[in-house]
């Protein structure tokens, strides 16, 4: 014999129902999520500072985990990441002759024109990037009276797009002198 329903039994095995299934939705949501942010995770970031030469810059410290010591340019420090492909230089060099972004970089750039496929020049910065081999090369330095604070990083080609946000926020966060 089958058994009628009450439209109140019926409307409340319904709600029963949809609680169930918001919990059930919101429990694999939240297992996806968990899964799914190593993969898409913002990377670690901190503040390398140099009392030395007042530069400042932000810099992913799960990414350049390996620090490579004193650069070879000016007064800063180099990092590398642990496959030792891509790095990083922070550096600040004294600006004795008052020389302006535009004439440090024609002095100090001799770059053929297809060297450099991005060159911005302001009065207080110059940013610069292009290829060598299969690598991409990114300067960018800002310009005081007396002191150049740069930043320089050298990653693979075949990973521009990985590393676009990264060079970004590194470029934006360098200290002005």
């Amino acid at each position: 014999m089958s058994r009628s329903w009450t439209i109140r039994e019926v409307a409340a095995s319904q709600v029963q129902f949809n609680r169930l299934e918001c919990r059930m939705r919101a429990f694999v949501f939240a297992v996806l999520m968990t899964c799914a942010a190593p993969a898409g995770a913002e990377p670690l970031w901190q503040r390398y500072s140099s009392s030395h030469s007042n530069i400042s810059v932000d810099f992913p410290t799960e990414i350049f985990s390996i620090d490579a010591g004193a650069t070879a340019n000016g007064y800063g420090r180099q990092y590398k990441t642990a496959d030792g492909i891509s790095d990083l230089s922070v550096y600040s060099m004294p600006n004795s002759n008052a020389q302006s972004p535009e004439r440090y970089f024609r002095r100090n750039f001799q770059l053929s024109p297809s060297a450099a496929i991005y060159r911005r020049i302001t009065d207080r910065f110059f940013a610069a990037s292009g290829y060598r081999d299969n690598r991409i090369w990114y300067v960018r330095c800002n310009f005081g009276a007396s002191a150049v604070h740069c930043v320089a990083l050298n990653y693979p080609a075949s990973e521009k797009r990985r590393w676009d946000r990264i060079v970004s926020r590194v470029s934006h966060s360098l200290s002005s002198p």
